[in-house]
């Protein structure tokens, strides 16, 4: 039987998340339709056009075979009913500012019901950190007070860090102390797909789970 998924993206360019989004679009059926949400970006409307090109240029990138279309939606839209869509896409930015937009329009419970439904979620880096546990693996975006931290902890309790580098390894080793949780550390170029009980059934690249004290592989 057909389940939802959820892809994970360590944040990167076109080219570092080329495979992850090969295996996105593969399961997305001839003339699917894709939410795509934006708003953890900082733009005015006329930035969000390029928002709009770029997304674009994603999916022609992936599907030519296929006639996707997609939807955006931006902060002061009115929320579209989900249903109607077989994808949603959440990309990158202020961590903070995504979750905050998400529980200020009851995004959540409409979330976790898609995904319920067999829908399709993919998260990159801010979209990513959000469908974890605590979002205060990106602490250092809360550049105005938000209060909301903790997300949607759609992977099996555990929260998640993108833009990893090794640099980082002491910093997510006390996270998981204030977190109260193991943190998944992606990569740049790596991603993980994620069924609808959060469990794990492919990496692409190398990505980490850090547990109080110890790091290890996935």
């Amino acid at each position: 039987m057909k389940k939802g998924y959820i892809f994970l993206s360590g944040g990167g360019d076109l080219k570092d998340s080329f495979k992850l989004d090969e295996k996105f679009f593969s399961l997305l059926k001839p003339n699917a339709k894709i939410l795509y949400i934006p708003v953890a970006l900082e733009r005015d409307q006329a930035g969000y056009e390029a928002c709009r090109d770029w997304f674009s240029t994603v999916i022609s990138s992936h599907s030519r075979e296929k006639d996707i279309s997609f939807t955006m939606l931006l902060e002061n839209d009115e929320i579209p009913d989900l249903n109607v869509y077989d994808a949603i896409y959440m990309g990158g930015g202020n961590t903070y500012k995504l979750l905050d937009y998400i529980y200020k329009e009851k995004l959540d419970k409409k979330l976790l019901d898609f995904i319920k439904k067999e829908g399709i979620i993919y998260g990159g880096s801010a979209g990513a950190m959000v469908l974890g546990k605590d979002i205060r693996t990106a602490e250092e975006e809360n550049d105005k007070n938000y209060l909301n931290y903790i997300g949607l902890n759609l992977i099996e309790n555990k929260s998640i860090i993108c833009h990893y580098e090794e640099n980082l390894d002491s910093k997510i080793l006390l996270l998981t102390k204030r977190t109260n949780s193991e943190i998944i550390a992606l990569p740049e170029d790596s991603g993980l797909i994620v069924n609808s009980e959060g469990e794990i059934i492919e990496i692409i690249g190398k990505a980490y789970i850090f547990s109080e004290g110890d790091k290890r592989s996935i």
